[in-house]
Protein backbone atom coordinates (compact mmCIF):
# COMPACT_ATOMS: atom_id res chain seq x y z
CA UNK A 1 0.00 0.00 0.00
CA UNK A 2 1.53 3.40 -0.71
CA UNK A 3 0.58 5.18 2.12
CA UNK A 4 2.06 2.61 4.32
CA UNK A 5 5.67 2.99 2.28
CA UNK A 6 5.58 6.36 2.83
CA UNK A 7 4.67 6.27 6.57
CA UNK A 8 7.83 3.84 6.66
CA UNK A 9 9.81 6.36 4.91
CA UNK A 10 8.99 9.36 6.87
CA UNK A 11 9.45 7.25 10.07
CA UNK A 12 13.56 6.42 8.96
CA UNK A 13 14.19 9.95 10.08
CA UNK A 14 18.14 10.74 11.57
CA UNK A 15 18.29 10.65 15.01
CA UNK A 16 20.57 10.93 17.81
CA UNK A 17 20.98 9.66 21.43
CA UNK A 18 21.09 11.65 24.25
CA UNK A 19 20.94 10.11 28.40
CA UNK A 20 18.65 7.27 28.41
CA UNK A 21 15.23 7.48 30.52
CA UNK A 22 13.76 5.13 32.61
CA UNK A 23 10.56 4.59 31.41
CA UNK A 24 7.38 3.88 33.59
CA UNK A 25 4.29 1.84 31.34
CA UNK A 26 0.91 2.32 33.34
CA UNK A 27 -2.44 0.79 31.87
CA UNK A 28 -4.36 -2.73 32.47
CA UNK A 29 -0.77 -4.41 31.12
CA UNK A 30 -1.70 -7.79 32.67
CA UNK A 31 -2.12 -9.08 28.87
CA UNK A 32 1.65 -8.37 28.06
CA UNK A 33 1.97 -11.22 30.45
CA UNK A 34 -0.35 -13.68 30.01
CA UNK A 35 -0.27 -16.88 32.06
CA UNK A 36 -1.32 -19.23 29.73
CA UNK A 37 -0.51 -18.58 25.35
CA UNK A 38 0.38 -16.03 23.50
CA UNK A 39 -0.15 -12.33 24.29
CA UNK A 40 -2.58 -10.66 21.80
CA UNK A 41 -1.42 -8.94 18.71
CA UNK A 42 -0.95 -5.14 19.98
CA UNK A 43 0.60 -7.14 23.54
CA UNK A 44 2.96 -8.62 20.93
CA UNK A 45 3.60 -4.89 19.21
CA UNK A 46 4.39 -2.68 22.31
CA UNK A 47 6.81 -5.81 24.09
CA UNK A 48 8.64 -5.35 20.61
CA UNK A 49 8.86 -2.01 21.42
CA UNK A 50 10.03 -2.52 24.84
CA UNK A 51 12.92 -4.91 23.90
CA UNK A 52 13.90 -2.09 21.42
CA UNK A 53 13.91 0.79 24.47
CA UNK A 54 17.38 1.53 25.29
CA UNK A 55 16.61 1.64 29.35
CA UNK A 56 14.68 0.13 31.78
CA UNK A 57 11.04 -0.11 32.40
CA UNK A 58 8.64 -0.77 34.47
CA UNK A 59 4.68 -2.07 33.77
CA UNK A 60 1.76 -0.80 36.50
CA UNK A 61 -1.20 -2.45 35.96
CA UNK A 62 -3.90 -0.15 36.86
CA UNK A 63 -7.56 1.35 35.01
CA UNK A 64 -7.07 2.90 32.14
CA UNK A 65 -8.78 5.90 33.82
CA UNK A 66 -6.43 5.87 36.87
CA UNK A 67 -3.38 5.65 33.95
CA UNK A 68 -3.81 8.82 32.91
CA UNK A 69 -4.36 10.42 35.95
CA UNK A 70 -0.78 9.20 37.00
CA UNK A 71 0.83 10.30 33.91
CA UNK A 72 -0.10 13.39 33.71
CA UNK A 73 1.74 13.34 37.10
CA UNK A 74 4.66 11.02 36.94
CA UNK A 75 7.55 12.57 34.78
CA UNK A 76 8.43 9.12 33.38
CA UNK A 77 5.12 7.57 32.94
CA UNK A 78 3.56 6.41 30.00
CA UNK A 79 0.37 5.00 28.45
CA UNK A 80 -0.20 2.78 25.82
CA UNK A 81 -2.51 2.00 22.97
CA UNK A 82 -3.86 5.49 23.04
CA UNK A 83 -5.85 7.78 20.04
CA UNK A 84 -4.21 11.20 19.79
CA UNK A 85 -7.66 13.80 20.16
CA UNK A 86 -6.73 17.67 20.58
CA UNK A 87 -7.89 17.07 23.46
CA UNK A 88 -5.72 14.58 25.03
CA UNK A 89 -2.96 16.43 23.35
CA UNK A 90 -2.97 19.20 25.94
CA UNK A 91 -2.62 16.88 28.57
CA UNK A 92 0.08 14.24 26.78
CA UNK A 93 2.84 14.15 24.63
CA UNK A 94 2.26 11.14 21.69
CA UNK A 95 4.36 9.35 19.89
CA UNK A 96 4.57 8.66 16.15
CA UNK A 97 1.55 5.78 15.49
CA UNK A 98 2.70 2.43 16.16
CA UNK A 99 -0.21 0.38 15.18
CA UNK A 100 -3.34 0.41 13.01
CA UNK A 101 -6.46 -0.62 14.46
CA UNK A 102 -9.58 -1.49 12.85
CA UNK A 103 -13.07 0.06 12.26
CA UNK A 104 -15.24 0.27 15.79
CA UNK A 105 -18.32 -1.68 15.21
CA UNK A 106 -21.86 -1.78 16.61
CA UNK A 107 -22.29 -5.05 19.12
CA UNK A 108 -25.38 -7.55 19.49
CA UNK A 109 -26.22 -10.10 20.91
CA UNK A 110 -27.58 -13.01 18.47
CA UNK A 111 -31.23 -12.96 20.10
CA UNK A 112 -31.64 -9.15 20.24
CA UNK A 113 -34.92 -8.26 19.79
CA UNK A 114 -33.12 -5.43 17.73
CA UNK A 115 -31.85 -7.68 14.95
CA UNK A 116 -34.72 -7.44 12.36
CA UNK A 117 -34.64 -3.72 12.77
CA UNK A 118 -31.21 -3.33 12.24
CA UNK A 119 -31.19 -5.78 9.48
CA UNK A 120 -33.49 -2.90 7.89
CA UNK A 121 -31.88 0.16 8.69
CA UNK A 122 -28.78 -1.14 6.56
CA UNK A 123 -27.39 0.54 3.30
CA UNK A 124 -26.56 -1.50 0.05
CA UNK A 125 -23.24 -1.88 1.36
CA UNK A 126 -24.16 -3.55 4.54
CA UNK A 127 -23.44 -0.25 6.88
CA UNK A 128 -25.59 0.79 9.40
CA UNK A 129 -26.06 4.59 10.13
CA UNK A 130 -25.62 5.38 14.35
CA UNK A 131 -27.05 8.49 13.42
CA UNK A 132 -30.14 7.00 12.20
CA UNK A 133 -30.64 4.58 14.57
CA UNK A 134 -30.58 6.90 17.75
CA UNK A 135 -32.80 9.19 15.92
CA UNK A 136 -35.51 6.73 16.38
CA UNK A 137 -38.50 8.02 18.31
CA UNK A 138 -37.73 4.82 20.83
CA UNK A 139 -33.85 4.09 19.79
CA UNK A 140 -32.10 1.05 21.70
CA UNK A 141 -29.99 1.84 24.52
CA UNK A 142 -26.57 2.23 23.70
CA UNK A 143 -23.41 0.86 25.51
CA UNK A 144 -20.50 3.70 25.80
CA UNK A 145 -17.18 3.77 27.92
CA UNK A 146 -16.40 6.64 29.81
CA UNK A 147 -13.26 8.71 28.45
CA UNK A 148 -13.12 6.67 25.63
CA UNK A 149 -12.63 7.54 22.02
CA UNK A 150 -14.63 6.55 19.29
CA UNK A 151 -13.93 8.64 16.50
CA UNK A 152 -14.41 12.04 14.93
CA UNK A 153 -17.72 11.79 13.66
CA UNK A 154 -19.00 8.94 16.18
CA UNK A 155 -17.81 10.95 19.36
CA UNK A 156 -19.90 14.06 18.39
CA UNK A 157 -22.72 11.87 17.62
CA UNK A 158 -22.79 10.25 21.11
CA UNK A 159 -22.85 13.75 22.67
CA UNK A 160 -25.88 14.82 20.91
CA UNK A 161 -27.88 11.42 21.82
CA UNK A 162 -26.87 10.87 25.49
CA UNK A 163 -30.38 10.20 26.23
CA UNK A 164 -29.73 6.87 24.17
CA UNK A 165 -26.53 5.89 26.04
CA UNK A 166 -26.18 4.07 29.05
CA UNK A 167 -22.55 4.82 30.46
CA UNK A 168 -20.58 3.62 32.92
CA UNK A 169 -19.88 5.73 35.58
CA UNK A 170 -16.50 4.25 36.57
CA UNK A 171 -13.99 3.70 34.63
CA UNK A 172 -13.63 -0.10 33.48
CA UNK A 173 -10.86 -2.35 34.36
CA UNK A 174 -10.01 -2.73 30.56
CA UNK A 175 -10.74 -2.18 27.51
CA UNK A 176 -14.32 -4.05 26.68
CA UNK A 177 -15.83 -4.00 30.15
CA UNK A 178 -19.04 -3.16 28.51
CA UNK A 179 -19.47 -6.63 27.79
CA UNK A 180 -21.43 -8.14 30.61
CA UNK A 181 -23.47 -4.99 30.71
CA UNK A 182 -24.88 -6.16 26.83
CA UNK A 183 -24.90 -9.92 27.61
CA UNK A 184 -26.93 -9.01 31.25
CA UNK A 185 -29.56 -7.48 29.22
CA UNK A 186 -28.91 -4.08 30.79
CA UNK A 187 -27.91 -2.50 27.71
CA UNK A 188 -29.51 -3.47 23.98
CA UNK A 189 -26.15 -2.35 22.06
CA UNK A 190 -22.76 -1.46 22.47
CA UNK A 191 -19.59 -0.03 20.72
CA UNK A 192 -16.39 -2.33 20.49
CA UNK A 193 -14.01 -3.43 18.02
CA UNK A 194 -14.66 -7.27 17.09
CA UNK A 195 -11.22 -8.93 18.37
CA UNK A 196 -11.50 -7.51 21.91
CA UNK A 197 -15.17 -8.69 22.21
CA UNK A 198 -14.09 -12.58 20.69
CA UNK A 199 -11.20 -12.81 23.46
CA UNK A 200 -14.22 -12.75 26.12
CA UNK A 201 -17.38 -14.04 24.19
CA UNK A 202 -18.37 -15.49 20.80
CA UNK A 203 -21.27 -15.64 18.80
CA UNK A 204 -21.90 -11.96 18.65
CA UNK A 205 -23.03 -10.58 16.47
CA UNK A 206 -20.90 -7.11 14.53
CA UNK A 207 -22.16 -4.36 12.63
CA UNK A 208 -20.61 -2.01 10.41
CA UNK A 209 -21.23 1.78 11.21
CA UNK A 210 -21.07 4.54 8.02
CA UNK A 211 -19.60 6.87 10.90
CA UNK A 212 -16.66 4.74 11.76
CA UNK A 213 -13.34 5.79 10.74
CA UNK A 214 -12.15 2.73 8.42
CA UNK A 215 -8.74 2.54 10.72
CA UNK A 216 -7.28 4.24 13.60
CA UNK A 217 -3.71 5.16 14.79
CA UNK A 218 -2.97 4.25 18.21
CA UNK A 219 -0.06 5.85 19.99
CA UNK A 220 2.01 6.19 23.15
CA UNK A 221 0.88 8.91 25.56
CA UNK A 222 3.59 10.11 27.68
CA UNK A 223 3.91 12.96 30.49
CA UNK A 224 4.13 16.24 29.35
CA UNK A 225 7.51 17.32 30.83
CA UNK A 226 11.13 17.51 29.66
CA UNK A 227 11.37 13.73 30.91
CA UNK A 228 8.41 12.65 28.94
CA UNK A 229 9.85 14.43 25.41
CA UNK A 230 12.77 11.94 25.79
CA UNK A 231 11.21 9.11 26.43
CA UNK A 232 8.44 10.24 23.37
CA UNK A 233 11.92 10.23 21.28
CA UNK A 234 13.16 6.87 22.68
CA UNK A 235 10.10 5.49 21.68
CA UNK A 236 9.78 7.05 18.30
CA UNK A 237 13.12 5.72 17.83
CA UNK A 238 12.33 2.08 18.90
CA UNK A 239 9.19 2.67 16.41
CA UNK A 240 11.24 3.46 13.30
CA UNK A 241 13.49 0.97 13.84
CA UNK A 242 10.59 -2.03 13.84
CA UNK A 243 8.90 -0.39 10.99
CA UNK A 244 11.78 -1.10 8.52
CA UNK A 245 10.91 -4.81 9.39
CA UNK A 246 8.54 -7.16 7.76
CA UNK A 247 7.36 -9.20 10.57
CA UNK A 248 6.25 -6.04 12.79
CA UNK A 249 4.60 -4.76 9.82
CA UNK A 250 2.82 -7.49 9.41
CA UNK A 251 1.95 -7.45 13.16
CA UNK A 252 0.90 -3.92 13.11
CA UNK A 253 -1.18 -4.10 10.22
Amino acid sequence: MKWFRCYCLCLLLPWHWSQAEPLQLVDTLASLQPRVGQPPVEAQIVLRILQQYPSSYTLVDISRNRAREWTKTAPNACIPWLHKTPTRERDFLFTVPYMLESAITLVSLPSSHWQAQLEQLKDPAGRLSLQQLLSLHRPPLLGVEMNRRYGEVLDPLLQQHKAALYTRSTAGEYVGSMLPMLQKGFVDLMLEYPKIVERHSSGLRYWRLTEAEPFNLVHFACNRSEQGGKIVTRLNHAIRTLATQQQYQQLML
